[in-house]
């Protein structure tokens, strides 16, 4: 399943079940990188299922899921343990590596695709060029993803 079917599949499951999305969210955010702060999952699961859908009660209601994370991790013969090591910390995964082989690969492969001739180019950019540069990238990403949204929306009906 590609990470755009996931997400639709989870944001559809958020609909008839919240608790069990930002559970399913946890344990795939945990699962793929260690030492994840309670905070940071709050915000990540936020992004993905939309602000406020942990409640009223963000860290309890994380703390709650993560019972349920933790439990299932445990079925599969897994631990999630929570800790300080050097200037980490966070949940993990016992035995899983800081970052999932399939998110290193990914990263591998964006950075081999930096161009060094266009940071080059891009270093003598003036600063108003560049900020000009940033704005106009996030307005074309903000309504690409409106885009999308409306596409997904009419392909549900």
């Amino acid at each position: 399943m590609s990470r755009a079917e996931w997400l639709a599949w989870l944001r559809e499951m958020a609909d008839g079940d919240l608790p069990a999305a930002r559970q399913t969210a946890l344990l795939r955010l945990v699962w793929q990188e260690a030492y994840l702060t309670r905070q940071g999952l709050i915000a990540r699961v936020e992004a993905l299922l939309g602000r406020g859908c942990f409640g009223p009660s963000p860290r309890a209601a994380l703390e709650s899921d993560m019972t349920v994370v933790r439990q299932a991790l445990a079925d599969a013969g897994h631990e999630l343990a929570y800790g300080r090591h050097g200037d980490r910390e966070g949940y993990y995964v016992e035995g899983r590596p800081l970052l999932d082989e399939r998110l290193q690969r990914l990263i591998a492969g964006a950075v081999a695709e930096v161009d060094p001739r266009q940071i080059a180019i891009y270093r003598r950019l003036e600063p108003a060029t560049r900020v000009w540069q940033a704005t106009h990238l996030s307005d074309w990403l903000r309504n690409a993803n409106k885009r999308r949204l409306r596409q997904q929306g009419r392909a549900r009906q």
